[in-house]
Order: structure tokens, then sequence, then C-alpha cells
């Protein structure tokens, strides 16, 4: 019996979060293998720096520049569900509003400016946007999955164009999106998900993902034009469908996804072109230039904790209570006999189901070192360490693309950016006890621009 999202889907399992979100819930089982530092590109061209190992607090002295974002505001600043947010040379905000099917734009101030997109069929108009995008001079890029393809809008607001995302459209890679400094052209890494776009899936099982690409993905022309950057480092999986099953459901799909703890792929552009990543579960942050070439590696000495069976069980009984109360991952299963309209299962049913699934849980045998990764506007990196709470985020180190090490913020003291602007310009997202979002434009001071 087919299913999926729309379709079916690899790997893993695709759950639909609250407000809209399409995030991975891993359920692989496969090799334990352990994290080694994996370094692309010819040992000769990099360099390894050994960074200090204690850390140097920094202060949090951020200066208030704005807020948006109310229950009780102007409509233009209601939002639904936020997606996004960037900023342009000017030190404009852009607030990619999903739910709404728009972005919105304010002066470096916070005074509204206009807003672009709207949910539609027509040219310009939205019908599933996922990713997002601001280049520098305030063109913006969205990644429709129902259009098969980039929207295109200029710094004005203006509908210039639609990307096709190119190949044959059975089978679309959607992952997270960041502008190249240089402008007209986005990278996709990390975040990455497969969707078959037919109703039966894919003919033959795609073949388990040796690396997982880095792109930079051109959109000057009709089609996508993709370039691997770098083939980051894949976590082996075995081969074959896997089975779920609970709630009186069982199916396959098509491979194993990923393992709770499994290591991410974290990516921040560069402003030479080049990238700076995480892949795998050691400290380590690759720094690639815009040609793809492995320039150095920066180190520090904290070492993976092991996964115990003690915390796999406190992992599996956490997941449990968020599904009881009716929180964390929301799964929706459609499914098709081949006649008549898609079908959603009954929810209580997927509930018992993801009960199923919990208790096949298998892990990673490490807990990655790095959470989180980002990178400011003149590219220093900001790195999120793990906290001592196995799904917490720890101290936040920020380093230099050269192998300089700032400093680190305490755990606690302040959140990773969603966002970096020009001139010290920074932007969080944050909810209020009645969960409406607000984004927060603070400034930094000299020393971490």
């Amino acid at each position: 019996m087919p299913f999926g999202y729309q379709g079916s889907v690899r790997p893993g399992v695709d759950v639909l979060k609250r407000g809209g979100d399409v995030e991975r819930y891993g359920v692989g089982t496969g090799w334990w293998v352990l994290a080694g530092l994996v370094l692309a590109g010819p040992a000769a061209a990099q360099q390894t720096v050994d960074l200090p190992a204690q850390d140097k607090n920094l202060p949090v002295a951020f200066d208030d520049v704005f807020r948006v974002g109310s229950m009780d505001g102007a409509d233009w600043e209601t939002f639904g569900e936020i997606g996004g947010v960037a900023f342009d040379r000017q030190g404009r905000l852009y607030v990619f509003d999903r739910q709404s099917s728009r972005v919105v734009v304010t002066d470096a101030s916070g005074n509204f400016v206009r807003e672009v997109g709207k949910a539609g069929e027509g040219p310009g108009e939205l019908r599933q946007p996922m990713g997002f995008a601001v280049l520098r001079d305030g063109s913006i890029v969205i990644s429709d999955m129902a259009h098969r393809a980039y929207v295109v809008y200029g710094p004005d607001g203006t509908y210039q164009r639609m990307v096709s995302f190119g190949g044959d459209g059975s089978m679309i890679v959607l992952g997270d999106l960041s502008a190249d400094p240089r402008g007209d052209a986005v990278f996709m890494g990390g975040g990455r998900m497969s969707i078959s776009m037919s109703r039966s899936g894919p003919a033959e099982p795609p073949a388990p993902p040796t690396n997982r690409p880095i792109k930079r993905i051109g959109l000057s022309g009709t089609d996508a034009a993709e370039e691997v950057l770098v083939e980051a480092w894949q976590p082996p999986r075995p081969q074959g469908p896997q089975t779920l099953s609970g709630g009186g459901m069982r199916f396959s799909v098509a491979m194993a996804g990923p393992r709770t703890f499994e290591p991410g792929l974290y990516v921040g552009p560069l402003p030479d072109g080049g990238v700076a990543y995480v892949d795998s579960a050691a400290y380590a942050v690759k720094v690639v230039d815009g040609n793809g070439t492995l320039q150095r590696v920066l180190r520090r000495p904290f070492t993976p904790r092991p996964v115990t069976p003690a915390l796999q069980e406190a992992e599996k009984q956490r997941r449990l209570d968020e599904l009881e109360a009716g929180e964390g991952p929301q799964m929706r299963i459609v499914t098709s006999s081949g006649s008549g309209a898609p079908r959603a299962l009954n929810p209580e049913a997927v509930k018992e189901m993801m009960k199923g699934q919990l208790e096949q849980m298998q892990f990673y045998p490490e807990l990655p070192v790095v959470m989180n990764l980002a990178t400011g506007w003149t590219g220093k990196i900001w790195v999120v360490r793990r906290g001592q709470q196995p799904t917490e985020p720890g101290p936040i180190d920020v380093l230099t693309p050269a192998g300089q090490y700032v400093g680190t913020f305490a755990v606690g003291s302040t959140a990773l950016p969603s966002a970096f602007g020009p001139d010290g310009l920074v932007a969080f997202i944050e909810r209020d006890e009645f969960d409406v979002p607000t984004v927060v434009v603070k400034r930094l001071p000299a020393v971490l621009r």
C-alpha cells in the first residue's frame, strides 16, 4: 500500500510538525561506526589548527535594535509559522512566514516596507514553499516543492522568474538554503530530504547515500545549475527497505533513516564563496574555499560521549512522554489504493505506530560534540556544542575561518542567532507563553562582527 507525504519518501519517515515543518524522524537500523575525523580533498592541501582547550568567556553585550511580531500588532506583523529570517546589505530584515506563503520586509529600524509573495497558482505565487534565502542585494529565493522550482523575487520585491529544480521531476531533494555572499546562487546542505513525487514511489529502491553533498546552486538560468562544492561524510547505513509497524499497520520505507544522535551536517557560507561545515561526531570544523578545496580543520579537544543503554532508555521515554502529551514531531500518513482520493490514516492509529517505532529506535554509538553551526556576515563561525543533557544546547564558540579562537558564550547566556546581517546585526526568533513568534533584532559588539 503506497504511503507518503503526498508521495513516498526516503530515507526514513517524514513527520509533519505543528505549523507545517517537515523533519526527519530517524528509525534506522545499521552499522555502529565510530565517527572518526574524515577529511575531504587532498591531505596536503589542508592545515589542522588545534584551538585552546580552556574556554574564554565572552560577555553578552548585545544592543537591542527593534522587534517585530505580535498577536495584537498590525496585520503585517502577525506571523503564523516563521520559516526563516535574513538580512540584506542595507540591513533590511526579511521574515519568511511559511504558513502565509509570504515574506515580510522591514527597514533597518523595523518599519514595514513591503510583503512579497502569496499563496496561489499564478506567476510569483507560492503553492508549497519550503526553503528560503536572501541574497545580499535583497533578492529573495524560495524553494517551492509543488512548483518543483526556486521562485526568485528582485530586490524591489517584484517577481523575476522561476528556476526549475531540473531533472525529470520524479525525485526532489530538499535541504537548508543559504545565500552565496557573492550573489546569484544559494548553497544547499544539511537538513536534506529526498521525496518521490510519483504516487507509487520509485520503481527501484534508491541506492543508500555514500556522502552528503554541499551544493552551490546557480539561479541565473531557467534550470538550476548545481555544482557539488563538498562531498561531506555520510555515516554508513544498511541497504534495503526497512519495515515499520504498530497500531495495526505495517509498511516499508525505501531505506533506513538516520539513527538517533547520528552526526548532523551543519553548513555556513563564507564571504569568499566557500563554506564552513561539520559532518562528524568530533569537534572538527572544516573550512573550504570557493573552489571546494579544504583549507583547514579547526579542532578543540572535546571528546564525543558514549550513548549508554541508560541514555537510550531515557531518550525513548522522553519521546514517548512528548508523544503522549501531543508535543514533539507529528506524523501524518496518506495512503492510496490506486483509485479515488488519497486518504489520511486515523491519527490514533498513527500514534500507535509511532509508539512501535520508538521501540525499534536505533542509536548512533556516540553523542556528537557539535549540535549546530552558523556563520556571520564577515565569516566568523559560531559553533554550538552539546550540553550536559543530550538534547540540549551547550556553550557557543566563536571562531574565525583563519583559525583564531575568539571566545565562548556560557551555557544559556545566548541562543544561536537565526540570521546575521551587516554592521553586527543579528536576529533571534522567540516565542511567548502563547506560542506567538517574535523576531528580535540586536547588534553585536565590534569583536564579534
